[in-house]
């Protein structure tokens, strides 16, 4: 492409501000990074580092509990539009919490004062570049000049000769109009020089960002601005279906970082390293370490549960085990007596631990009538559940169904069984 090479309506430095404005004022593009009421931060600067389309925020609705500690990011896009299964999805308090450190991190005096440093380096860069298109311009009249001397002092009966060195004297004097024309683009996009005031009240108020960030005073799109001052766009991406997730920072100016967080999960399965924890735990019961002593040496060596559990207890490593079917304790002959069960039925902890999966879930689903129960009282009110083959594969693939917004539990598989008499 030939720029300016024919004669057009507009110049290109307009074509590329229209473009720039029709890009911001796109609704599928910087509409959605614009700063939004709701306390996430990072609100339309995400993006799905599987499908590469920009994740949407959730908040979730619980008594007792802020929109900040139940923010959550989803990529449900292809969800919506075409009936998929929801990309993947993460705890907005974990990611949030990460990118808020490196936005501090980015602005501390310290890293300021780097910042500015380079300034420094790249302004001298600058002078030195400057200089030489100085000489290139100097050497550009300089063949103007003397093609237009050549074409003075030419006989004008030699018409040959002048038209030779007229051609000769147009063509230096339309390289000099385009070398004229990007160095006025060199100078328009170089960055504007800081007065010694300007680097002073930099440097002020790069101590007192992390107190303005955390204060009462400062609103959700304050904050919002902040971010979209300094990033342009996160990239996350969940490893599969555990708890480990990557996170990519493209930083205003070119700056890419690459980091990696956890985020909670709701069962053991998913976390990356369950079967070195299962080995790890059986290790330590051989040796006939005690629950506690078990939690202790699991939270020093770096373990840790699922969901919002920051690490193992006595109580947590029990609930762990039943679910397994491991017995910690003995408990009374008449709670633990089968014949209080009839055919076909399951003690709620039993069956639970033969769906794996947590006795809170299964609770519920007693609670909302999803299986057929009766309280047995003569066993201290224990829940007995009716289970058979055919319950128990519908139980498991409801545990296996994908649930929530936007689609539901199928009705075949939330409908119990009824018990035979």
């Amino acid at each position: 492409m030939i720029r300016d090479r024919f004669a057009a309506y507009i110049t290109w430095e307009e074509f590329e501000n229209n473009q720039q404005k029709l890009a911001e004022n796109s609704t599928l593009g910087k509409m959605l990074s614009a700063p939004r009421h709701g306390p996430s931060v990072l609100s339309g600067l995400l993006v799905c580092g599987r499908c590469g389309h920009r994740l949407l925020v959730g908040y979730g609705n619980t008594g007792g509990t802020s929109a900040k500690q139940t923010l959550r990011y989803s990529c449900q896009r292809d969800a919506i539009d075409y009936g998929d299964e929801k990309c993947q999805s993460l705890s907005g308090a974990v990611l949030e919490s990460l990118v808020v450190d490196r936005l501090l991190q980015a602005v501390s005096p310290a890293s300021v004062e780097l910042s500015l440093a380079a300034t420094a380096d790249i302004e001298r860069e600058r002078k030195q570049l400057d200089d030489h298109w100085q000489q290139r311009l100097a050497r550009s009249r300089y063949e103007v000049e003397q093609a237009r001397r050549q074409y003075a002092a030419v006989d004008p009966e030699h018409r040959l000769v002048a038209r030779e060195l007229e051609r000769r004297w147009d063509e230096a004097l339309r390289a000099d109009e385009r070398l004229q024309a990007d160095y006025t683009r060199f100078v328009h996009d170089r960055p504007t020089q800081l007065s010694p005031q300007e680097r002073e009240q930099i440097l002020s108020l790069s101590q007192d960002l992390p107190a303005l960030w955390h204060a009462d005073s400062t609103t959700p799109e304050d904050r919002q601005t902040i971010a979209r001052l300094l990033l342009e766009q996160v990239t996350v991406t969940v490893e599969g279906d555990t708890e480990r997730v990557d996170v990519e920072l493209r930083w205003a100016g070119g700056f890419i970082s690459q980091h990696t967080i956890t985020r909670p999960v709701q069962t053991y399965e998913q976390l990356s390293n369950y079967n070195e924890l299962v080995q790890r735990i059986d290790a330590l019961r051989a040796e006939r370490k005690t629950l506690s002593e078990i939690a202790a040496t699991l939270h020093s060596e770096g373990f840790h549960p699922p969901k919002r559990s920051r690490r193992f207890t006595k109580g947590v490593l029990c609930q762990f085990l039943r679910e397994r079917r491991v017995r910690t304790g003995s408990l009374p002959r008449d709670v633990t007596n089968a014949q209080h069960l009839e055919a076909d039925e399951w003690w709620l902890m039993d069956l639970a631990a033969e769906l794996s999966m947590p006795i809170a879930t299964l609770h519920r689903w007693q609670r909302v009538g999803w299986v057929t129960s009766r309280k047995v009282m003569a066993a201290g009110g224990r829940w007995a559940i009716y289970a058979d083959a055919d319950e128990i594969h519908r139980l498991r693939r409801l545990r296996a169904s994908p649930h929530g917004w936007p689609q539901a539990y199928p009705t075949e598989l939330i409908t119990p069984k009824t018990k035979s008499r």
